[in-house]
């Protein structure tokens, strides 16, 4: 991804890159000349991006986050682990705020796959890097991004964590592929497939199956309340965001007698966990598979 680094002075246009070290990054996105060690990062996603460059020690000057009408903003995954003083709030993940991006002068822009609509016009402030974050596996991109911001060394400890975790979790569970698992979330009377804070890599990593109903369904799909049944597992796992009070939205869904008849239900092996605890990122995989390797390899539980 990153090609020979050299000392020039790259001109662009509407910026320019001070006389320094710099690296070209390319990937599907295309190619950008950015700094080799940025001085003022900029992330257009809190959930993912945000939150892994502090997890490698990277302080963002400005980033985009949650926010209602009057009240603080929230950089989700974040400010429950890390001091957030100082970081500037740049509007939402759908609609950065460009002049509040352009005050703080940044020298790097990251965003995520869906963004890239965005990187034309922030280009004019510093170099946008749109990583492959649809396309690529949390652990491939949470490496570029360690590249991009000269953090490799961290990276790689949190990858021998998660190794760790992952070997641990296969010599406690000799056959993972008989325990089957359905991540989802539930929303007031619909729910769709969805595995946040890493948890569907997590889940394919520690060699678990998932129930037939959920292979053939698919992805970013409202079900209604009667197809539950079908998703029905050894495990269910949900996640909830108190910002947005979805556990307290969602009780009639939990309440009805086809959720209380489910098999992981009934069995106490329902898991529901806050998603602002974990972002998608290497500690969001960290924190979720320590999770999973309390919950199923550290237990006794009941199978289908």
């Amino acid at each position: 991804m990153f090609k020979q680094l050299a000392v020039v002075c790259v001109g662009l246009i509407g910026f320019s890159l001070q006389a320094g070290e710099v690296q070209t990054f390319e990937n599907q996105f295309g190619k950008v000349d950015v700094p080799v060690t940025p001085e003022c990062v900029v992330s257009l996603h809190d959930f993912s991006l945000t939150i892994q460059l502090f997890e490698l020690g990277v302080r963002p000057c400005g980033s985009v986050a949650r926010k209602r009408l009057w009240s603080d903003a929230i950089f989700r995954g974040v400010q429950h682990r890390f001091n957030t003083e100082g970081l500037m709030y740049v509007g939402s993940h759908k609609s950065p705020d460009e002049e509040a991006i352009a005050v703080l002068e940044p020298d790097l822009i990251v965003g995520l796959s869906y963004q890239n609509k965005f990187k034309a016009k922030l280009d004019q402030i510093a170099p946008v890097v749109i990583l492959a974050t649809k396309d690529k596996p949390i652990k491939e991109w949470a490496r570029q991004l360690a590249e991009l911001t000269g953090k490799s060394a961290r990276f790689e400890d949190q990858q021998k964590e998660y190794d760790w975790i992952i070997g641990e979790f296969k010599r406690l569970v000799p056959e993972p592929e008989k325990i089957t698992v359905t991540t989802l979330e539930i929303y007031e009377d619909n729910f769709q497939l969805i595995g946040r804070g890493g948890l569907d890599e997590v889940i394919a990593d520690m060699g678990l199956s998932r129930p037939q109903g959920y292979l053939e369904a698919k992805k970013g799909i409202n079900y209604s309340l009667e197809r539950i049944s079908d998703m029905d597992a050894d495990i269910i796992i949900d996640s909830y965001e108190p910002l947005l009070d979805s556990r307290e939205d969602t009780a009639d869904f939990r309440n009805s007698a086809q959720w209380k008849n489910l098999f992981a239900v009934k069995n106490n092996q329902f898991l529901y966990l806050n998603r602002s605890r974990y972002g998608d990122s290497m500690g969001g995989l960290i924190g979720s598979a320590y999770l999973l390797l309390s919950h199923i390899a550290e237990r006794d539980f009941k199978k289908q």
